[in-house]
């Protein structure tokens, strides 16, 4: 019986004192459950249990309590919840699109070009990614990476379909040399996806002169751009979109699926990429918000607690540090290891960090996102939620920061810094100030990057370059080098290039080489006169005709040419003024000089003399002399016609144009023959052709053509050469 005693006042000690230790502590786990077990068998049994179950209540009530007031950290990112590639909300809508995609592909006769636009986050890659599901299984499918473009086209199979993201950010060579070999093979189809067709789709053959016409065929035909509606279809309104959506992100999370606001409305250009974040936002809360809020914010809030959760499990805190680091990040990217740990460096908040700080910091950063092919660091996704956190990390940080994040950057990172600033000035209040600070950091290196991705964002970056020179401290070496870099001629960057041109006459020493300085005087002129500045440009092209007389006088072998093409340019200036008699002399010898140059056995430039002898033909015809136009005319036509000959590609639109001038060229004079009803015809039959090849560079001209021949038609029907004094001094426009 003692035994048997000890035996139960065993249990029962342990019983008392478990439950005595759970109820004082509050502890968790096996410390509750020994003391419910123990009670449960030993001598205070029923008191025990009783006081435990009231304690576990209690915690629990608490525990409540404390879910709804605390932010949990997250174990794995939500951004990535919004990926396309991720496919998490099922594909819906875009029905006529991909019926319209699909007959593309399948149609033998069809161009191989498409392009998707619209403004991002607007479905592009999605719906790429399901008119893929629905080909046939033997129609091979590849996503084209960046810089792989040259490569593609050396690897290209029958019978597949070339998807190319980001298409405006391509090498824009390297993309027109793939366009031209698809065009080449065997029912291949390139399907391009990017944000607006600007500056960059309608020069894109400018980068590929070998085969020029061909991209301009290609480009410019007029189902070569398709534009992504924001409505998905006529069925799925924006309340429809962001139902399914939630009810995805539930299922895929394991949690309730709120109720979407039924008086919620949004506008209708609302990219779809913000109704699903809408959703996700909607699911993470637990309920759907009522009213207009900041949805990018909200999901990148949530993001932070994933950055949370994976740097507390590194051994790091510090929320705002996080955050300046990923959005950093973010902003600049990076293609080495060594790109990633200065990206930490550069964050405010880890300025006097010691080295192995930095260096946890940056093992962090590496494994964060996965990196995509060529990067060495993955970020943040979707775009438009990159853009978001980059800007507005950006904006937070003080003048002087923003600068030191913005100095001394790869020429790689200085192209995504510059493209997420252009894309996110559509939708992010602080890039356009951003964009000014960024240039203002390091202005050689934005302005070698403007080159590069201006064409992106047509007026964007340019006059903010050209106005930053005017104080800038540039080198003159620099500013030499960089000027061979900016196309000619060109819409975009003219204005640069003027810049340039100005600063490099200016920093000419007063030693330098008169053929030196020469050269420089001759492309300002060309600069001023593409920026329509010719009352400017006039007397630098006297100044400049007089440096070459000088320079030919010494070496005429050497400057000829060079004389030559300064008088006639110097023609064209005075005769735009009027200034017709003085604009003779300088015509006159200047055919004289390109004679000379082709009767020395130079036939390269006898382009330039059939082109110098058309422009002759409109001076003489602007001063009256009505046979000797005519003359010119004929033999400038008879010159392109020798070129033509030798290359029709090369030749034909300035044969054309010849054609075209010869009738204005007969109206200046009063002399409309059938002669010049002919060639005028001749003309539009040329400019017709050129602009079914390339309707954006001809069709203007080809319009034109036809209103002189209209024109001249008429006039030798009223008579044509009786009609001599009622046009004798007519001048071309």
């Amino acid at each position: 019986m003692r035994r048997y005693g000890l035996w139960v006042g065993v249990p029962t000690l342990v019983a008392g004192l478990a439950a005595w230790a759970a109820l004082a502590d509050d502890k968790q786990g096996w410390t509750v459950v020994a003391a419910a077990v123990a009670g449960a068998v030993g001598a205070f049994g029923p008191t025990a249990t009783e006081r435990l179950a009231q304690a576990w209540e209690r915690r629990q009530a608490q525990a409540g309590r404390l879910s709804r007031v605390r932010v949990a950290e997250l174990p794995e990112s939500v951004t990535w919840l919004l990926r396309p590639d991720r496919q998490v909300v099922p594909f819906f809508g875009r029905g006529w699109l991909l019926i319209s995609l699909e007959s593309w592909f399948n149609d033998p006769r069809a161009r191989p070009v498409r392009m998707l636009v619209g403004a991002g986050g607007i479905g592009k890659t999605r719906l790429a990614q399901e008119l893929v599901s629905r080909l046939p299984q033997d129609v091979r499918c590849e996503w084209i990476s960046l810089q792989s473009e040259a490569e593609t086209a050396a690897l290209i199979v029958p019978r597949s379909l070339l998807i190319l993201d980001y298409a405006e950010a391509r090498d824009r060579a390297a993309l027109a040399e793939l366009l031209c070999a698809a065009q080449q093979a065997d029912h291949v189809r390139v399907l391009l996806l990017a944000r607006a067709a600007g500056s960059w789709w309608e020069s894109l053959s400018d980068a590929y002169p070998r085969q020029a016409h061909l991209v301009d065929a290609l480009t410019s035909a007029p189902d070569a751009v398709v534009e992504v509606p924001a409505k998905v279809d006529d069925v799925h309104d924006a309340r429809a979109v962001v139902a399914e959506a939630a009810a995805a992100f539930a299922a895929r999370l394991g949690r309730p699926v709120p109720v979407v606001e039924a008086a919620r409305e949004w506008p209708p250009e609302t990219p779809v990429l913000r109704l699903h974040a809408d959703a996700l936002v909607a699911v993470l809360d637990g309920a759907h918000r009522q009213g207009d809020y900041d949805v990018l914010g909200e999901v990148l809030g949530h993001e932070r607690r994933y950055w949370s959760h994976t740097a507390r499990t590194a051994g790091l805190t510090g929320g705002e540090t996080l955050r300046q680091v990923v959005g950093i990040a973010t902003l600049t990217g990076a293609d080495t290891t060594a790109e990633i740990a200065q990206i930490v460096r550069r964050a405010p908040s880890l300025r006097d960090a010691p080295a192995s700080r930095l260096d946890e910091f940056a093992r962090w950063l590496s494994g964060l996102y996965p990196a995509a092919p060529g990067s060495a660091l993955g970020v943040v996704q979707p775009d438009l939620l990159a853009e978001a956190l980059a800007v507005r990390v950006l904006v937070s940080l003080s003048a002087e920061d923003q600068t030191r994040v913005l100095t001394g950057l790869s020429a790689g990172q200085a192209v995504r810094v510059l493209t997420l600033l252009g894309r996110a000035r559509v939708h992010e209040p602080g890039a356009d100030a951003l964009i000014e600070t960024a240039m203002r950091a390091d202005l050689p290196r934005m302005v070698e990057t403007v080159v590069e991705v201006g064409l992106q964002f047509p007026g964007v970056f340019t006059p903010v370059a050209v106005r930053l020179f005017g104080s800038a401290d540039i080198d003159d070496e620099w500013a030499r080098k960089m000027y061979g870099r900016v196309p000619y001629p060109s819409a975009e960057f003219g204005a640069l290039g003027l810049a340039l041109t100005t600063r490099i006459i200016d920093g000419l020493p007063g030693d330098a080489p008169p053929g030196v300085r020469a050269l420089w005087s001759s492309v300002h002129t060309y600069r001023l006169v593409e920026e329509s500045r010719a009352s400017e440009a006039l007397p630098v092209s006297e100044d400049l005709v007089r440096q070459y007389r000088e320079l030919a006088e010494h070496d005429r072998e050497a400057h000829l040419v060079y004389l030559a093409a300064a008088l006639r340019r110097h023609a064209v200036l005075l005769a735009g003024q009027p200034r017709w008699a003085e604009a003779l002399t300088f015509s006159q010898e200047a055919v004289g000089l390109w004679e000379e140059v082709v009767e020395g056995g130079r036939d390269g430039y006898l382009s330039e003399l059939a082109g110098t002898m058309n422009a002759h033909a409109a001076v003489l015809a602007g001063n009256g002399l009505r046979d000797e136009a005519l003359a010119a005319s004929r033999r400038a036509i008879g010159l392109h016609r020798e070129l033509v000959e030798i290359d029709r590609t090369a030749h034909l639109p300035e044969l054309a144009v010849a054609l075209w001038s010869a009738g204005h060229v007969a109206m200046m004079t009063g002399l409309v023959t059938e002669e010049v009803v002919a060639a005028a015809e001749e003309g539009v039959r040329y400019f017709g052709e050129l602009a079914a090849a390339a309707p954006d560079t001809y069709a203007g001209r080809y319009r034109n053509a036809a209103r002189t021949l209209d024109e001249a038609r008429r006039r030798l029907s009223d008579g044509g050469p009786q009609n001599e004094d009622q046009n004798r001094g007519v001048r071309p426009a």
